[in-house]
């Protein structure tokens, strides 16, 4: 195996890039094309509605691919995998960056790219 330079990514991280990858490689061009996307979109809506201290415990107890299907479905629908943070800044940076010195979390922000951190703090 071969090591790199860079900290390992945040579970939410990860998901997030696995969920931008689904959308930008054209394997899910629609929300439609999310399994049980339906009951999806409802958890989604649900998570949004919820407090951001219980949607992050919420969230931590999901299995990865169903965490992975909500990135999808909101990278889809507002253009970000990160519109579940928009209202908790330090939630973004406990789950997503959470371990990284300085350098690294503008490493690691820079990889994630200003335009889908600036769509998840647009108001709505």
């Amino acid at each position: 195996m071969v090591t790199t330079a860079a900290p390992p990514r945040t579970r939410i991280a990860s998901l997030a890039v696995r969920a931008r990858n689904i959308v930008d490689s054209g394997l899910c061009t629609r929300t439609s094309a999310v399994p049980d996307w339906l009951v999806r979109l409802d958890q989604l809506e649900h998570l949004a509605a919820v407090p951001a201290p219980a949607r992050r415990a919420l969230l931590g107890r999901l299995d990865d691919d169903v965490v992975c299907d909500l990135m999808v479905l909101s990278y889809l629908r507002t253009g970000t995998t990160y519109v579940l943070w928009t209202d908790s800044p330090g939630g973004f940076a406990q789950d997503v960056l959470r371990g990284l010195d300085t350098a690294a979390a503008g490493r690691e922000l820079e990889f994630f790219g200003p335009q889908h951190l600036r769509d998840a703090r647009r108001p709505r």
